[in-house]
């Protein structure tokens, strides 16, 4: 995790304090809510933590309120972000490390470049 933070504050550093968040497009998994579930729900053990709903932006430019589902595997800290409805699930994030003890001040530390 720290390696991770560390890695994070190098890109930040690299940025213009001054630069605005810009869209980007990366690779997402998209399938049917039973091909996510076979490929990563079931064989990672993920019981659903939390449900919300966010607004996307479509790949033409409109917005979109789909349902969003963070799964957890509370025994080793696997984890998974998808959005969902009855036509199409996508994998936002998968990863490892879950902590929910986190201190807000030590994380903006890490993420804020400093400035003199």
């Amino acid at each position: 995790m720290k390696t991770l933070m560390i890695s994070l504050m190098t890109l930040l550093f690299a940025v213009s304090a001054n630069a605005q968040p810009e869209l980007r497009q990366k690779p997402v998994q998209c399938g049917a809510f039973a091909e996510v579930y076979e490929a990563y729900i079931k064989p990672n053990n993920l019981s659903p933590m939390f449900t919300g709903v966010a607004t996307i932006q479509t790949q033409t430019g409109g917005k979109m309120v789909v349902p969003v589902v963070f799964y957890l595997n509370y025994d080793d800290g696997r984890w998974l972000w998808i959005e969902t409805d009855q036509s199409e699930t996508c994998v936002i994030n998968l990863g490892d490390g879950f902590d929910a003890n986190i201190d807000e001040n030590e994380l903006m530390q890490l993420l804020m470049p400093k400035t003199t």
